[in-house]
């Protein structure tokens, strides 16, 4: 199961991979304590989706963990950077 969905995470366009990091940080950013309230859970989740998407990139993710009080990692738009930063040129 975990091969499929690497597979398709890896065959996305660079289109529909920003669409889905942008869905992502607009819902840590709104409701994302609300729907991951287990600490950390949401940047094990968030590097779980990215690290197939963008490879090694992916895992920056988790410098999410940093901010303990999971007051600020709400603003940074962390996977939308990433995706930005893996842009095909």
């Amino acid at each position: 199961m975990w091969e499929e969905w690497k597979q398709r995470l890896e065959n996305l366009t660079w289109t529909q991979k920003l669409l889905i990091c942008l869905t992502y940080d607009i819902l840590d950013m709104t409701v994302g304590r609300l729907l991951i309230p287990v600490p950390f859970l949401g940047e094990v989740i968030g590097c779980a989706i990215f690290t197939p998407m963008f490879g090694k990139a992916g895992l920056l993710y988790g410098l999410e963990a940093l901010d303990m009080t999971e007051q600020i990692d709400g603003f940074i738009p962390t996977a939308t950077l990433i995706a930005l930063a893996n842009r095909p040129r």
